[in-house]
Order: C-alpha cells, then structure tokens, then sequence
C-alpha cells in the first residue's frame, strides 16, 4: 500500500480514501505530533458512527480497521476532540496541535462466562485474539485486544505519509499525553516499535 497525502487528505494509491466529516472540531492547527488511540470497540462502524454523532463531543482524523481500511473524518490541519485534558513536554491541550488516530481495537478485556474474553460492553472477542499483559501505568496483568499486522503495517505506512507532509518529530500513545485519564493504546500495541519506524529511527 502507498498512502500519500494530497491537500489535508489522505490518499491510498493516489486516490483519496472514504471521507466522513465529523462535527466535533474543525479550527485551524499545525500539527506537530501523532497521537495513536483505540476505540474501546469492535467495529469501524461503530467508531465512524459516534464521531458523527452529535452526542459524542470526539472525534479524529482517521479511523484505522483491523484489516488496514481507513475512513478520514477531519482534514490534517483541522482540530479533532480525541485529546480531551492533555498535556506533553509543558504543552497543554494537544488536540490543537495533533493529529488523531483511532484504531478499532477493544482494549481491556475482561473474563465472562466459559472463560471467554469479552469487551466492556460484553461482547465476545474472537478466540486468538486477546493477550495478557501489564501495562506499564500499572501494576497487576490484564486481558488486552491484539492488533492485527494488517492494522499495524497500515499505520507506520499512514504516519510515514503524514511525517513527510508536515514534519512531525513525536508519535505518542493517548496514555503519554493522559496517563491519568487514559490507557490506550495499551500494551498489546507496539508503540515503541511503531514509533520508531514512523520516524525513521529504526
């Protein structure tokens, strides 16, 4: 896959990929850092559907698919609500200075009934697709959501693209800029790595 970016959009194989304008944001920013988040869900659907929807108040620029899809719902020099209260490096309230990436992934998971792993909201996780895990704002193991290659190729190909149109130098996870508030992407994500090749620090 070739991602490129034309004019604030996003391009798959110089064509633009599915736009759906989001609501919540739209002021003028530069960005200068990436911010990795997942949608504590099981679907782009759903993802898509709640930043549209008024009631939500969040959004971001991209929503990745576990297979690697991607559906773009602001313009990269526009704001996006997936900060909430944040800060980085003395710098607070990024979300006027970063683009947002939401990759559809559970997150925590918890045990249910027959030892199955399921999502918050009860729903079943494919079997293979859960790992047990520490994160590392936290003491004790638990369950977390796997990210496909797919999804994580898709993004390192999605940020070189988006680094070599606007020069960005961090890659963060939600839980650097809101390490009280948040935990995502967590710790089945390969930040380090994922950063790391985005920036070209391999």
């Amino acid at each position: 896959m070739s991602f490129s970016v034309v004019n604030h959009r996003l391009c798959l194989d110089g064509r633009p990929v599915a736009f759906r304008q989001s609501p919540h944001g739209g002021r003028t920013m530069k960005p200068r850092h990436l911010i990795l988040h997942y949608t504590a869900g099981l679907t782009a659907r759903s993802a898509v559907g709640w930043f549209l929807d008024p009631r939500a108040k969040a959004s971001a620029h991209l929503v990745v698919d576990r297979d690697g899809s991607v559906t773009q719902m602001m313009a990269f020099d526009r704001t996006c609500w997936h900060c909430g209260q944040s800060s980085w490096q003395g710098v607070s309230g990024l979300n006027s200075q970063s683009i947002g990436i939401e990759m559809v992934n559970a997150g925590r998971l918890s045990k249910g009934a027959g030892g199955r792993w399921r999502t918050w909201t009860g729903e079943a996780v494919p079997d293979g697709e859960a790992v047990v895990a520490r994160h590392r704002h936290e003491a004790a193991e638990a369950g977390w959501h796997a990210y496909p290659a797919a999804q994580v190729d898709a993004v390192v190909a999605i940020g070189r693209a988006l680094r070599a149109a606007y020069g960005f130098s961090s890659v963060l996870g939600h839980e650097d800029i809101a390490p009280r508030r948040k935990v995502d992407p967590g710790p089945a994500f390969p930040l380090v790595d994922v950063a790391a090749r985005i920036l070209g620090r391999e």
